[in-house]
Formats: C-alpha cells, structure tokens, sequence
C-alpha cells in the first residue's frame, strides 16, 4: 500500500508597519506564545518564533491541506490586533 507524506517547513518574516519599533523587548514571549496558539488553532505547528522590536521570523510546518496564504493571513491579522 503506498503512502504519501508531505513535511512542508516554512520560514516566514514579517514588520511592523513602516518598520516602526512596535515590539517591546518585555512582551516578545508572550507575542511568541501567541502565534503558537493562533498556528495550533488553524492546525498547523510553530516550530520556533524570534525577532526584534520591528520585525517576527517564525518557523513552521505547513500541513498538505493548509495553503501557505491562509496560514500567514491568520497569523499576521490576528498578531496585529
């Protein structure tokens, strides 16, 4: 029986608003475990999170059904409020 397995690792990068320093240093763990959420909830895993005050880089495995569009528009919009 044949099986078909996709390990789909994305790296994705995204800023603030006109590259402002929106990000304060004191709340970066808690914008990470955020982002954690929002990938578990959609059903996909971040694997690691990082940054500074105006940019994100965030690590994560895209399952086959999740397109990389829906994945980034959930995590940008809902980080952003």
């Amino acid at each position: 029986m044949a099986h078909t397995y996709a390990s789909n690792f994305i790296h994705c990068v995204f800023s603030t608003k006109e590259r402002r320093s929106l990000i304060p240093a004191a709340r970066t763990a808690e914008l990470y475990d955020y982002l954690g959420g929002i990938a578990r909830g959609e059903g996909f895993s971040l694997v690691a999170a990082g940054g500074t005050a105006h940019h994100v880089h965030l690590l994560f495995i895209l399952p086959a059904s999740c397109s990389l569009a829906h994945a980034v528009q959930k995590l940008k919009g809902s980080s952003s409020r």
